[in-house]
């Protein structure tokens, strides 16, 4: 049986600001800087030992982190510096059942004062049961993050192969030195035996990426949209990855967007965002910073996708933008990048080797969306009691 105490959070917890480390001082390192929002890049220091907990203290209140490693809290944050002999992942999921927006003190800049919170009432389980809820609840989020390492996996081998095809020309650079095949034998007769005298593979072409795709989407006014309808904004857009897993509903959305269909690729046309791009996984709309493309011919799609989401193309975007206060790119401009088109078998060859891996990052994506749900809806009944620890397991048992 649990046995709950009602207590306030500074009996449970002590939260404490964050340290500065500005964008200069930061050196390459292994442990994560952690601001509001999230991480925001790595360190060769950290301050805190982890596995830690973090919450938003200024310009996004609240939210929780739960940081495995030693990390460096960024002054934009509050950290837990004393559990008080409490469950570490427990205290976590307990500040994320809080709302703290109540506690805002900013006028501008939401703002949250770690010395208003503290005297906040809380009830708190028994240390067993503590142990019960974090083991049940951080299953759930152990799997969304075992998903997001898999796609991060699986993209980078995706953009390793294009890399290796179609920009540096491997297989024809290995059979011109003579080297071993390292592809199967279908695969590698698909290459030619040398380079032609531009340095492409002979037989190939040097081309535009407006060769091989197009602007999609359609412009849409907001009294058409169901509320329900997908939206996806700049910000639900990850950085330097593909896995596009944010959206929200349109309910809120004021103003004209673009459709996008499932398949299709996202790219923030803004210069801070350049590096976000996604593939859709499911039908929607999206915000007018973002162009909205796809192959012209579906052989070509991975090849597309692979090509847009490398640095190379990212680079090129930031060149050749335009705007003084917020540069940004455009269709016009995307369009022009430079860049060999190989024969279509080897189109089709690496269509066909990379669109399972698409579709697994997809499927991964839409697991952890599922699992969040689970997550989020367990969240505030196990906090207050409503639904026991193995009621709950039973129930994550079904959704695993």
């Amino acid at each position: 049986m649990t046995s709950w105490n009602d207590c306030t959070l500074g009996d449970v917890l002590t939260l404490q600001r964050g340290f500065d480390l500005p964008i200069q001082e930061r050196m390459p390192g292994q442990f994560p800087v952690i601001a509001s929002t999230g991480p925001v890049g790595t360190h060769n220091e950290a301050q805190v030992s982890g596995p830690g907990v973090v919450i938003g203290r200024s310009g996004s209140i609240g939210g929780g982190q739960y940081i495995i490693t030693d990390f460096w809290p960024l002054n934009t944050t509050l950290w837990v510096s004393d559990f008080k002999e409490n469950n570490r992942r427990f205290c976590y999921y307990l500040l994320k059942s809080i709302d703290f927006l109540q506690f805002n003190v900013g006028s501008g800049v939401p703002t949250l004062n770690r010395n208003h919170v503290h005297p906040l009432a809380v009830r708190l389980p028994d240390r067993t049961s503590q142990d019960g809820i974090a083991s049940v609840l951080g299953a759930l989020d152990d799997k969304i993050e075992l998903n997001r390492r898999m796609n991060e996996t699986l993209e980078a081998l995706v953009r390793a192969i294009f890399k290796d095809w179609f920009v540096d020309f491997g297989p024809t650079r290995a059979k011109m030195e003579g080297r071993a095949p390292y592809l199967a034998q279908d695969i590698w007769s698909l290459f030619p035996d040398r380079l032609d005298e531009e340095g492409k593979p002979e037989g190939w072409d040097f081309g535009t990426l407006g060769d091989v795709a197009e602007q999609v989407g359609e412009s849409v006014q907001p009294e058409a949209l169901d509320p329900g309808t997908p939206y996806v904004g700049l910000e639900h857009m990850p950085r330097k990855s593909i896995a596009l897993s944010e959206w929200e509903g349109a309910g809120k959305v004021t103003s004209g967007k673009l459709t996008f269909r499932k398949g299709d690729f996202l790219f923030g046309k803004l210069r801070p965002y350049f590096h976000k791009v996604g593939i859709a996984p499911l039908d929607g709309i999206c915000s007018t910073d973002i162009v909205v493309l796809n192959a012209r011919e579906r052989k070509a799609a991975a090849f597309v996708l692979a090509c847009i989401s490398q640095d190379e193309f990212v680079a090129f975007t930031d060149r050749t933008s335009d705007g003084t206060k917020m540069p940004r790119t455009s269709w016009g401009r995307m369009e022009r990048y430079r860049l060999c088109l190989p024969s279509e078998s080897a189109l089709e060859a690496f269509n066909a080797c990379v669109e399972p891996l698409l579709d697994r990052i997809m499927s991964n994506i839409h697991e952890s969306r599922a699992l969040a749900v689970t997550r989020d809806f367990l969240l505030p009944k196990l906090m207050s009691g409503e639904v026991r620890v193995e009621d709950a397991a039973k129930h994550i048992g079904k959704a695993t």
